[in-house]
């Protein structure tokens, strides 16, 4: 008697704790388990400033980048970026493709005009609704991207990396 009660004992202990992860126990193929919704699609030009600020907020909130990279030409190189896997690279004339692709409910763009061409977001804006934030105060920048995305201490974070490259930019012209 004792032995059966024991065994009741381990089994509904197995069965309470085994289903606390129901997704283990469902064999939908169609069910996508924790999948990143891509909301907003952040753009930056690849300089340090907005590349910075983007990272963070891609780190935070797993949204893609789309970085903008101008080059001697006048053309310039865009980067796809997505939150869990590689870079890719592509010209400019696939800008569309790829941001219909992402898909995003919205975009933002990260800096003025010398961070990121107009004709990039005037063509985004046909489309999708941007939000550009192109204050030469990179710290309110990020603040507004923070409350934008919901991440607490963006701005922060990102003066605390920002003041750790320029010393170490600061130390490499002293020398």
């Amino acid at each position: 008697m004792k032995n059966v009660t024991s065994f009741l004992f381990v089994l509904a202990a197995v069965v309470l704790f085994g289903s606390s992860n129901v997704q283990a126990l469902t064999f939908n193929p169609f069910k996508r388990v924790a999948r990143v919704q891509n909301n907003t699609l952040i753009i930056a030009g690849n300089i340090i400033a907005s590349r910075l600020l983007a990272d963070l907020a891609q780190y935070h909130s797993k949204q893609p980048i789309l970085l903008i990279s101008p080059e001697s030409d006048g053309n310039a190189r865009i980067y796809y970026a997505p939150a869990r896997s590689r870079a890719t690279e592509s010209n400019q004339d696939s800008f569309m493709d790829l941001v219909n692709f992402i898909n995003p409910k919205r975009i933002v763009v990260l800096g003025g005009n010398d961070y990121v061409d107009t004709k990039f977001v005037d063509m985004a804006r046909a489309k999708y609704p941007v939000i550009i934030l192109d204050s030469n105060n990179w710290s309110q920048n990020a603040q507004s991207l923070g409350e934008l995305l919901d991440i607490r201490g963006l701005d922060s974070q990102y003066n605390e990396y920002k003041a750790n490259i320029d010393a170490v930019y600061n130390q490499k012209d002293a020398k």
